[in-house]
Order: structure tokens, then sequence, then C-alpha cells
């Protein structure tokens, strides 16, 4: 693993790690409390050096081995930190964005902020609006945000639980993608597990309803997770990934 580079912005040092190649520059963005490292990050890296392809992952201000506070943190800000690491190694240069659950609602809004500079979008689990519709804030939960600034929510994948900031839900409300339609333009893959027991499968049709590209794709994996990081759903995203790279390559 190659020690990572930093680049300060917003008086916090945010780490990344850049492979140089061929355009278009593809990030990967993680999903929420996620890094740089997982699985399905480090496939793309590997392939990337392999195919020599231009490749930035990141992670946000907070997380993994960025500095911060990740109760400071929030969906503008997270895109914010994203696109201040893609102007910072490759500015003007057409960008490919990979956003997985979370960074999928990141991905939408920063590819809104990029206009034209985005050459496409793979939305893995993407989940734009899920403090709506996948939260279920409780009465209680608001006490506990004006108490302390946070609740906690169970998760099957981290036993400490998921902490959601008063920042955080307040910046979501601000940042709601499904309530009209999405301006974006440029070609999309929506990958899917339909046995997602976090974010519904359906949300991918639905976005794909919203979004103004005509060239959008569905991918549904009948047996998937939320996660997809099986060897048989990784090699099913460096293949759309592939292609897209390949068909908006400048």
């Amino acid at each position: 693993m190659t020690n990572p580079q930093f680049l300060t912005h917003q008086g916090v040092r945010l780490a990344f790690r850049h492979q140089p190649g061929a355009g278009p520059l593809i990030v990967f963005l993680p999903g929420y409390m996620s890094d740089m490292q997982g699985s399905k990050a480090e496939a793309l890296a590997a392939w990337a050096a392999a195919n020599a392809r231009a490749l930035l992952r990141l992670d946000y201000s907070g997380c993994g081995e960025s500095e911060g506070e990740f109760l400071q943190g929030s969906i503008s800000r997270w895109a914010a930190d994203a696109l201040a690491l893609i102007d910072h190694v490759a500015p003007c240069a057409p960008v490919l964005l990979i956003g997985s659950s979370m960074g999928g609602w990141i991905g939408l809004r920063l590819g809104l902020a990029l206009g034209p500079r985005l050459a496409g979008f793979i939305g893995i689990a993407a989940a734009p609006d899920f403090t709506d519709w996948g939260l279920g804030i409780t009465p209680e939960d608001t006490a506990l945000l004006a108490l302390q600034g946070w609740f906690n929510r169970p998760s099957v994948y981290d036993a400490a639980g998921y902490r959601y900031s008063a920042a955080f839900i307040a910046d979501a409300a601000n940042a709601r993608l499904l309530a009209g339609p999405i301006a974006i333009t440029a070609p999309v893959r929506l990958l899917h597990g339909q046995q997602d027991d976090a974010v519904p499968w359906q949300l991918s049709l639905e976005i794909a309803e919203k979004l103004h590209s005509a060239d959008v794709q569905v991918t549904l994996v009948k047996d998937g997770d939320h996660r997809l990081s099986r060897e048989a759903d990784i090699a099913l995203l460096i293949a759309l990934t592939a292609r897209l790279a390949e068909q908006v390559a400048p």
C-alpha cells in the first residue's frame, strides 16, 4: 500500500491517492463511514494501474486517513472536499465519477457542480436523500441532536453503530435530489443488488427516471447485497467502468 498524499482544504489535510494515466480522471467516492481502502476502491486502483488509467481515490474530511472531525462532515462539505482534490490533481480534466451508496449522493451533487466536465457517472447502490427515506428520524433522535449534536444507529457493518450529526442532517435537507429532475446529461450507469437491505434497488430506477441524460443504464444483480463486494460483483463494476471510460475518453 502506497502512502497517501495530502491537500489542505478548508483548514483540513485531506488524504488522497492519485494514479496518473489516460483520461478521463476516474474518481471513487466512498460511502458513509467508509474510505478509499475498501475492496471496490482497491480493485479499481489495481485495474487502473494495469491499464494506465487515471484514478483518484480520496478520504473525506474526518474519514479514513484524512484529518478533521467526522461529526462536522456533510454531503455539501464532502462534495467540496472531492471537488478540491479533483481540481488539485487534474484541473479542467473530464471526470468519470463512481459513487458507492452515500458516495452516489455526493457523486450526483458533484456531477451537477462539474457541469460539462462530467464525462460520466457510475452509481453503486446510489443513495441520494437517504436521510429522508432511510433513517426514520424519531422525536428521540431529534432530542439527542439538540442535546448532544448527534444520534446513533445500529449497523451490521460496525458494532459501534453509525453516528449522524446535526450538521449532517441539516445539510442533507438542502442537498436533496429526488424532489425533481436531476440535470445531469452525461452517460450514467447504475449498479444495484436486489438483495440490498439498506438501499432499495427500486431507487436506482427512480434515479434513472429523474436524470436528464438519455444514456442511462441500470444493471440489477439478483443475488447481490448492498456492498456488491464479491469477486463477481467487483468484476462487473470493473467491466462497467472500463466500457464507460472507453466510451467517454477524450
